[in-house]
C-alpha cells in the first residue's frame, strides 16, 4: 500500500468518524433544547449523552491507532508534533468531562443546571473538532467537513 494509499483511508476513517460525532453532537443539541417539562426529557438527555460517548470512544479509538489519523499526521508533518499532542491530550479531559456531565444531569434538581452541564460539554466537543480541523488542513491542506 502507497503512503498516499494509507493516508487516504486514515483521512477517511477520521472524515467518517467526524461525521457520527457531529451527528451525536447534534442529537444531544436537540435534546437539550427541548422543554425540560417534557416527559422522559431527563432521560433523552442521559440517552443522548451515552451516544455522544460511543461516537466520542470510536473517534479517539479510531484517531489512536496505530495507523490513524494523528500517527500518520506525525509521520507526514512532524512540526505539528506539537499540536498533535495537544489534541490527543485533549481526549482523556473530554472523556472526563462528558462523565461529570452524565452526573450532573442524574443528580440536577434545576434543569437549567443541568442544560449548562451539557452545553459545556458541547462547546467543548465542538472546540476538539475545530482543533482537529486546523490540524488535518495545516497537515495535508485538505478541509476534512464540518460533518
Amino acid at each position: 500500500m502507497t503512503d498516499a494509499n494509507q493516508r487516504s483511508e486514515a483521512l477517511s476513517a477520521a472524515a467518517a468518524r467526524r461525521v457520527e460525532l457531529k451527528s451525536a453532537v447534534s442529537e444531544l443539541e436537540r435534546a437539550a433544547a427541548a422543554p425540560a417539562a417534557s416527559p422522559g426529557w431527563s432521560e433523552r438527555l442521559l440517552g443522548e449523552l451515552d451516544d455522544l460517548r460511543t461516537a466520542l470512544e470510536q473517534h479517539i479509538e479510531e484517531v489512536e491507532a496505530e495507523e490513524g489519523l494523528l500517527a500518520e499526521l506525525a509521520r507526514e508533518s512532524p512540526r505539528l508534533i506539537t499540536r498533535i499532542n495537544k489534541v490527543q491530550s485533549e481526549h482523556p479531559e473530554l472523556l472526563s468531562q462528558l462523565d461529570r456531565t452524565v452526573q450532573g444531569v442524574k443528580t440536577a434538581t434545576d434543569p437549567d443546571n443541568a442544560r449548562r452541564a451539557v452545553l459545556d460539554i458541547l462547546h467543548a466537543v465542538a472546540r476538539h473538532r475545530q482543533a482537529g480541523s486546523d490540524l488535518v488542513y495545516e497537515g495535508y491542506s485538505i478541509d476534512i467537513g464540518g460533518g
